[in-house]
């Protein structure tokens, strides 16, 4: 975990963790600078902030805040929907095939959503 002096904290290769180690907080992270062998403050993309790329180890990812995963929604590998209670409600998730997580999405207001019985991954909001 990296606290305080960030350039006290030894690092190789093109190592990137977010500060902390908290994931959807900080607009910046800590990129190694391999030369030095040190973690230097980087930043994300304007309205972007940090996260941990599960999907490689000592990278980050830059997202907007709040696309962190639903983990009762399970893993994902692909751009795929499923509603989160097919008929009843226009909750649904969408898979962020970055971090092989779902994250909340939703019907327009009044609208219900439907997983497709025929395409599996596909909502309709009727």
């Amino acid at each position: 975990m990296v606290t305080g002096n960030t350039g006290a904290q030894e690092c190789s290769g093109n190592a990137a963790i977010c500060p902390n180690n908290q994931d959807g907080v900080s607009q910046t992270y800590l990129q190694c600078d391999s030369w030095a062998g040190k973690y230097v403050t980087a930043s994300c993309p304007a309205d972007q902030v940090c996260y941990a790329n599960p999907n490689v180890k000592d990278t980050i990812m830059c997202a907007p805040p709040g696309v962190g995963g639903v983990p009762s929604a399970g893993q994902c590998t692909e751009a795929s929907t499923k509603c989160a209670d097919s008929g009843k409600s226009g909750k649904y998730y969408s898979c962020e095939p970055w971090s092989g997580q779902y994250v909340d999405g939703a019907c327009p207001s009044g609208l219900i959503c439907y997983d497709r019985k025929n395409k599996p991954g596909v909502v309709d909001c009727l």
